[in-house]
């Protein structure tokens, strides 16, 4: 918005008055100039129509003196009449017409018998032409055609010579054969128009006169009352232009720049990225985008509040923003993801600005005296090696973080093809999972849990999804999907449904499945009619909780531990047995590990894997071993494949064991074949 220059404000204010009243004066004096020709029209019009109607009078009233005075002479001397013609001659010659008017008289064939012109008397005049008209043939003929009087207008001559109209009655005095007429020169309407026409200039020139006066006189007041009021104007306006200056700045920020943090926001780090890409391809230089993801946020929001995941991602933002050049644009994507616009030579000056920024951002972060430990997952695309669209770079961003994500967090993937390929493929995934549930394509497999003697005490409960056009898919990849989509404590309360209603069918048949085990997550635990939905469901099926294990992850009871003790509390309340998945991995407190209500401890499978080749996985599993002990808790250990990990397991304490060296996650009918008919 472009502001008025307040130095101007005091000739503005002056000259938009002036201006408005120099138009209104011209608009007055055009109204004046109009209504007063407007009123001469209409009185020039009366004044003809009264002059005419006079005209007519005067003129017929004269005719008619005239016949009554021819008629007399002619009944004297009816017999003569020569004698009868010189004596209206003489009695004509002595009347006084009124109004500078007189009469003439014709015979039939163009003489003149009387005029006030004695000339006239003395010629015929039936060949007589003014302007290619025989003028008293003219009158003769349209006194023949209406002998009673007629009114005749032709071109005449004025005595000093000027051709000008006239107007003349003429009547026909039939015992002599005569026409009698008398005329009146239109130039007397003229004169007095003229004349009237002079009065209303002289009327108008006097009122304009006064209306530009008076113009003046307002315009002059009104400069000085203008010039006034402008100096107090202008002050006013300097201080609403600071106020606006200061307001169109604010609303720049906020179009462009993040509110939290004060980076770039998402829609001006695209227009920045747009210009670097027009850039680069003038210029053949290179860019990169890194997009950039922070681990463990969620938790902190979640366990801690947003004022405080608030202030983490100011410390963020601040870090990210000391970690690169002053000419790199850093921006809020939204959330807890940030982006980065890099400009580069090679590809190989990457690495160390991004392992700078994995360190920094895993340094620690204290608010309120308290210390909160993130990390960044980052996937970095390249122009123009990858693509020169911006949809598409930010897009390649996004998949080699995803992929950097699934590779364990804290670290960073460049992008390649294959990742678009697996990114449409989770996008499918996804697309396709809300039917999932809904069409029956999810399927609950087996996987035996044993004991020192080799018997079966139990199962873990897991489940397959089993598409339309992929066929089975793995929990590792669709679980990721039900959790972005918040379905997952859809799927979690199927599975523990339907392994309800598989272990009541085998309890029917006489078959010994001992107690069922089914993973749930943090998001069964935050949701508050979870308690009332696993309750409906031992209710409606009729089922002794007893043969019910949860299985509950480390890292999941971390995020929120007075919530989950909560929950858990009122599970184990319900009958259920509590089990602690993935141990080792979550960084429990033992404060906290005393507070739960379980029975079990699962050890990880990655610290069963590389025994007996890892001293380091032997110690750890041995050590969780004997927690367990002191705690009173029963062991199981997943993820056994060897007999060599079997023994050591069983050789230091541990109670049960699941994995590959007894049996694959298996179908229903081939869990029930091979571990119940057996």
């Amino acid at each position: 918005m472009q502001l008025i220059n307040s130095k101007n404000i005091p000739t503005w204010i002056m000259i938009l008055p002036i201006f408005g009243i120099i138009i209104t004066t011209i608009f007055i004096t055009l109204t004046t100039i109009y209504t007063i020709k407007n009123n001469f029209t209409k009185e020039k019009k009366i004044i003809t129509q009264e002059f005419m109607s006079n005209l007519k009078y005067t003129t017929k009233q004269r005719v008619t003196l005239a016949y009554n005075i021819l008629d007399s002479i002619y009944k004297i001397n009816k017999k003569d009449k020569y004698r009868t013609i010189k004596m209206m001659q003489k009695v004509f010659d002595k009347l006084k017409w009124d109004k500078k008017g007189y009469v003439f008289v014709f015979d039939y064939k163009g003489n003149t018998l009387f005029h006030i012109n004695k000339y006239y008397m003395t010629i015929n005049r039936w060949n007589f032409k003014r302007n290619g008209i025989n003028v008293i043939r003219k009158l003769i003929l349209d006194a023949l055609k209406s002998p009673n009087g007629v009114y005749s207008k032709y071109l005449a001559y004025n005595p000093d010579g000027r051709p000008i109209n006239k107007i003349s009655y003429l009547k026909i005095y039939k015992p002599l054969n005569l026409i009698i007429g008398s005329g009146v020169y239109l130039d007397y309407l003229d004169k007095r128009l003229v004349k009237k026409q002079q009065g209303y200039d002289l009327l108008l020139e006097n009122i304009i006169k006064k209306i530009v006066f008076i113009a003046i006189a307002i315009s002059l007041a009104m400069i000085f009352v203008m010039y006034l009021l402008s100096k107090q104007v202008k002050h006013i306006l300097q201080l609403y232009d600071k106020r606006i200056k200061r307001k169109q700045k604010e609303l720049f920020l906020q179009a462009n720049f993040d509110n939290l943090t004060s980076l770039h926001n998402r829609q001006h780090f695209l227009f920045e990225l747009k210009e670097a890409i027009q850039r680069i391809k003038r210029d053949q230089q290179k860019i990169a985008v890194l997009f950039i993801d922070i681990d463990h946020f969620k938790e902190i929001n979640d366990s801690k509040g947003h004022h405080i995941g608030d202030e983490v991602l100011k410390i963020v933002a601040k870090r990210l923003k000391e970690s690169v050049r002053e000419t790199d644009i850093v921006g809020r994507f939204g959330g807890d993801e940030f982006v980065i616009l890099i400009n580069i030579k090679s590809t190989n000056e990457i690495s160390e600005l991004v392992n700078r920024i994995l360190i920094e951002l895993k340094q620690p972060i204290v608010i309120e005296h308290h210390q909160h430990f993130v990390s960044g997952s980052i996937g970095i695309s390249i122009a123009p090696d990858d693509s020169t669209d911006l949809n598409e770079l930010i897009q390649f961003a996004d998949s080699a973080m995803y992929k950097s994500k699934n590779d364990g967090k804290d670290r960073y993937n460049f992008y390649n093809a294959q990742m678009t390929k697996d990114a449409k493929e989770r996008f499918i995934l996804k697309t396709t999972l809300h039917y999932a549930l809904k069409n029956n394509e999810l399927d609950i497999y087996f996987q035996p849990q044993i004991d020192k003697e080799d018997n079966l005490i139990g199962a873990e409960v897991l489940v397959r999804w089993n598409h339309p056009n992929k066929g089975i898919v793995s929990p590792y990849h669709f679980i990721p999907l039900a959790i972005e989509l918040g379905i997952i404590d859809k799927v979690d309360l199927w599975v523990i449904e339907n392994a309800i209603i598989q272990h009541t069918k085998w309890q029917q048949k006489g078959l010994k499945v001992g107690i069922l085990s089914c993973n749930i997550t943090m998001y069964d635990i935050e949701k508050d009619r979870f308690i009332d939905d696993i309750k409906s469901l031992i209710h409606k099926h009729n089922f002794n909780p007893y043969y019910l294990n949860l299985e509950v992850t480390e890292e999941t009871i971390m995020k929120n531990p007075k919530k989950s003790i909560a929950v858990l509390n009122k599970l184990k309340n319900l009958g259920i047995n509590i089990n602690i998945d993935d141990f080792g991995t979550g960084y429990s407190s033992l404060a906290y590990l005393k507070k739960l209500p379980i029975s079990k401890l699962k050890i990880d499978k990655s610290f069963i894997k590389d025994i007996p080749q890892s001293k380091d996985d032997m110690a750890i599993s041995k050590t969780i071993i004997d927690l367990a002990k002191n705690l009173n808790l029963e062991v199981i250990a997943e993820g056994v494949e060897t007999e060599i990990q079997k023994k050591f397991l069983f050789d230091n304490g541990c109670n049960y064991i699941q994995g590959y060296i007894y049996s694959q996650p298996l179908k229903i009918e081939d869990f029930e074949k091979k571990f119940l008919l057996s």
